[in-house]
């Protein structure tokens, strides 16, 4: 199993991808922010869950990534802050944890599609 990981700092990324190799996955990182993303790029057809972490509330996500993400049958958004946070967030989302998470949270997530 593949995972994107999009707009990862140090920590946030590196508790995340400890939690991704623990459940066996692999994982693929972008390193431009969720504002920087053009359609160029096609990493969604090979990912199998895509993770994007947002840092705060009223962060710019491009249209052209907002508009993959809409496609993609697993995302899960990330972020310090909780859910009720983003009243104009631009999907449903698969999932959304709030971080820290436990590995448990992870694993019920990823499970939730096996």
């Amino acid at each position: 199993m593949h995972c994107l990981l999009i707009n990862y700092d140090g920590g946030s990324q590196s508790l995340l991808s400890q939690y991704i190799l623990r459940a066996g996955c692999q994982k693929l990182a972008l390193t431009i922010g969720p504002a920087g993303y053009t359609t160029e790029e096609d990493w969604w057809l090979a990912c199998d869950f895509v993770f994007l972490h947002l840092t705060y509330p009223d962060e710019i996500v491009h249209e052209e990534l907002a508009a993959q993400l809409i496609n993609h049958p697993r995302v899960v958004i990330t972020s310090p802050f909780p859910k009720h946070q983003f009243p104009s967030l631009f999907m449903q989302p698969f999932a959304f944890l709030t971080e820290p998470f436990t590995f448990k949270k992870f694993t019920d997530c990823i499970e939730a599609y096996q």
